[in-house]
């Protein structure tokens, strides 16, 4: 017997009419009232009394519905416990991304998608100081930020150093000073930095470098996500930010100069992280393998 003719009927008598069941199923009533006369023609025997107006099941549609409701149910049953247990063996790992690097890791959460396609991510994006309290607090299992400065609890996966890159008004400076700029030429600007939410970080290490040169820095915004930054540039702010490379799309810029900073050490340090020891996720150590062995490094 078929169950979408069973299902249709059903739907008959619960409505009480083929055309209030055809609105119900979304579908039209003359192929609703064609299954049901395939289903009588099947059992042998009319499943409606049709002396009067309403759809009153005869005795043997009564039988016929209630052994069907019983078979649907546990057909639907079945099929619910299929999913939940398809989705406790589903293969799945919760990623948290800095919004310091979001551009840089988009193009790398897309390449371990095309390289674990079994594997279902789920992505969270906060500040990088967020995302190690969620590491630790195990809410997420590995996190893609800047290098924390504490590395005990952790283990990390270095990414390589990024450029440092200053971005900066036209009407401020109308003429570059050359292919890189110094630091200490960034205290002349209004600046807009980055800064993140708690803790210390990149903010904290470029004031200190800048006040060697003048503790007058003048500082007219601290944003903690780069795109929040760049959107005020498109908007035609007259500032100047540092920004890592990676996030930078220096075409966007029309009225902005793109230049890289001339500073020894590298101050954005994007990593991959998960707490010391970690087990317990298949998936996890199936995509920290991979990390570590694979040239997705710099991608």
């Amino acid at each position: 017997m078929d169950l979408k003719r069973m299902r249709y009927f059903c739907t008959i008598v619960e409505q009480g009419s083929i055309s209030h069941a055809a609105r119900v199923l979304n579908m039209a009533q003359p192929p609703l009232s064609k299954r049901l006369q395939e289903l009588e023609a099947e059992v042998g025997a009319p499943l409606f009394d049709r002396s009067n107006r309403a759809m009153v099941p005869t005795e043997a549609g009564v039988y016929l519905y209630q052994n069907s409701k019983e078979i649907l149910n546990n057909i639907d049953n079945i099929r619910l416990q299929t999913l939940l247990i398809a989705s406790r063996n589903k293969k799945t790992i919760r990623i948290g991304i800095s919004y310091l690097f979001l551009t840089y890791f988009s193009q790398f959460i897309h390449e371990l998608t095309k390289r674990h396609p079994d594997i279902e991510i789920n992505i969270s994006v906060a500040d990088s100081s967020h995302l190690e309290f969620l590491l630790v607090q195990r809410i997420i299992d590995i996190a893609l930020i800047q290098k924390p400065k504490t590395s005990k609890a952790f283990e990390f996966i270095d990414m390589g150093a990024m450029r440092l890159v200053a971005v900066i008004a036209k009407s401020l400076m109308p003429t570059p000073p050359g292919p890189t700029i110094t630091l200490e030429s960034m205290i002349s600007f209004p600046l807009i930095l980055l800064h993140r939410v708690g803790g210390n970080g990149t903010f904290e290490v470029i004031m200190d470098i800048l006040h060697k040169y003048s503790l007058d820095i003048n500082i007219i915004m601290q944003v903690s996500e780069p795109r929040f930054i760049l959107e005020l540039f498109n908007l035609g702010v007259e500032a100047a930010t540092l920004l890592p490379v990676s996030e930078v799309n220096a075409q966007d810029l029309d009225n902005y100069h793109v230049i890289d900073v001339d500073y020894p050490s590298a101050l954005f340090m994007p990593v991959v992280v998960r707490l010391a020891h970690a087990s317990g996720n298949p998936a996890m150590n199936e995509i920290w393998q991979t990390l570590q062995n694979s040239e997705l490094k710099g991608c």
